[in-house]
């Protein structure tokens, strides 16, 4: 059985070291001098991408990014808006 793939609902799970060595590799593959300089820096993005929920709605709202509304909760947020103000 092969590596176990993650979903968009577990990217979260990602641990930093291993997102670093892949934009690591994807610097090189670019040509990058390096992958922060000043004013960029595309670790803190990934990475931020990654791990960080609410920035991650906050990046596809900018990009026009479609979202699911089951995976952002917010259908679990009104629901749980409903209950507390009954």
């Amino acid at each position: 059985m092969g590596k176990r793939l993650i979903h968009e609902n577990e990217i979260h799970l990602i641990k930093q070291p291993d997102i670093h060595a892949v934009v690591r590799k994807m610097i090189e593959e670019l040509g990058l001098a390096a992958g922060s300089m000043k004013g960029f820096d595309i670790y803190k993005v990934v990475e931020t991408y990654f791990m960080n929920l609410e920035k991650r709605h906050e990046i596809n709202e900018l990009l026009k990014i479609t979202e699911d509304p089951v995976y952002c909760g917010e259908e679990e947020q009104i629901r749980e808006t409903e209950a507390a103000e009954k």
